[in-house]
């Protein structure tokens, strides 16, 4: 059998009929690419479209199997051949598609089922973000899969404005796409540039200012340095340090505060720290439930005893050693240590830090550490702390 002479026949035939390849292909529901790749020889016309172009260019099956007219009319008996032929091959074709419509049909619900999900239960994140994005793009494919092995998309090629919906919805999509890059782009960016940026170094107790930092970086810090004295003036000498730097959505770096007291002070000065307490408010309902959470005592994590704010919590860290023999007091507030400690800042803080180094890499939700700045109420929503609501009269339940 001669490709190149079966193409060549073809494109006599269309040629005759004085059609465009483009409308060629619309007659027998394929591409004009394919229809071009008949004419070259690179490719054959299925053998369950044969009877078909047969009879569309008034030909006879052989006469196109061999790329060439015959004179005689096509044989009867040949063309009832040729048309079971084409049915058997379709047969076969049904029961190989009733196993793929089956899977795409399995397949379209448990994307959508996903996405669902996914969109229930969704918290601002930028890879569940993007895990949503390939689900719906997914979807999407799946189901055109879907339409396609059932018949439907077929049908609906030949409706009048179906060309003009999908144009639409194609670009309503790649719209949302495009915003969807931008808005990636932008983050990356602005994420490279805070990641650039340097580190605002300060050492000497004249510049310790407690209210300026809270002012400066606000809540990206995740605390309200509780912990750390709002007057410095009892202490009889005194290290301060301050090595931070605003991220994205926190701050990075930490503030280390050492000072002596004398006996009086140092004891009152650790009292104050005992009591340390946050009151946190469900709401901002005069009725709303609220949560008291203490301050917390440890002896085993540091080579001191520590009064504990924040153990891990969004990656923060909050506490103060106490020296009894020097009568010295060593505040503490780290926010994303782990890259600062191996070779890094806090290598000459090391006294300060926990005994076990290797637990400043957390693995899972940090949100469920220790801190006394949060409280979850239900529905995994954390609640901050507000230092105006002091004083608040609590008329709700205590939780």
């Amino acid at each position: 059998m001669d490709q190149q002479k079966i193409g060549k026949f073809l494109k006599q035939l269309r040629n005759e009929k004085q059609m465009t390849q483009e409308m060629l292909a619309q007659v027998f529901n394929v591409s004009s690419r394919t229809i071009s790749r008949w004419e070259t020889g690179s490719n054959l016309p299925d053998i369950s479209l044969l009877v078909e172009i047969a009879d569309f260019f008034d030909v006879d099956v052989r006469e196109i199997i061999e790329g060439e007219r015959k004179s005689d009319m096509m044989n009867e008996e040949l063309h009832d051949v040729a048309e079971k032929m084409a049915d058997y091959a379709d047969a076969e074709k049904t029961n190989l598609l009733n196993w793929v419509r089956g899977f795409s049909l399995v397949g379209t619900f448990l994307l959508t089922l996903a996405i669902a999900l996914q969109c229930i239960n969704y918290e601002p994140n930028f890879m569940r973000a993007l895990a949503i994005l390939f689900s719906f793009l997914g979807f999407v494919g799946m189901a055109i899969t879907t339409l396609y092995t059932n018949g439907i998309l077929q049908k609906l090629a030949k409706k009048k404005h179906f060309s003009l919906v999908v144009k639409v919805i194609v670009g309503v999509l790649a719209i949302f796409s495009l915003r969807f890059i931008l808005v990636f782009l932008f983050i990356y960016v602005l994420c490279f540039y805070e990641m650039s940026q340097p580190y605002v170094h300060k050492t000497g107790i004249e510049n310790y200012d407690k209210e300026y930092i809270l002012e400066e970086y606000g809540g990206d810090i995740n605390s309200s340095l509780l912990i750390f004295p709002d007057d410095v003036s009892d202490m009889l000498s005194s290290d301060y340090e301050y090595f931070l730097k605003t991220g994205l959505f926190d701050t990075d770096g930490d503030i280390i505060l050492e000072a002596t007291y004398t006996d009086e002070n140092y004891d009152k000065e650790v009292e104050r720290l005992s009591e340390i307490k946050c009151t946190i408010y469900d709401t901002s309902k005069e009725d709303s439930d609220y949560h008291i959470n203490k301050i917390l005592y440890d002896e085993e994590s540091y080579n001191y005893p520590a009064y504990i704010a924040s153990d891990g919590q969004s990656s923060v860290y909050e506490y103060a050693l106490l020296d009894d023999d020097d009568n010295k007091i060593v505040y503490v507030y780290l926010s994303y240590p782990d890259s600062l400690i191996n070779g890094g800042h806090l290598v000459k803080y090391k006294d300060y830090l926990l005994k076990d180094l290797s637990s400043y890499v957390f693995e899972g939700n940090t949100l469920e550490r220790f801190s006394i700045y949060y409280y979850n109420f239900g529905d995994d929503i954390w609640t901050g702390y507000d230092p105006e609501e002091e004083g608040r009269v609590t008329t709700g339940q205590e939780r």
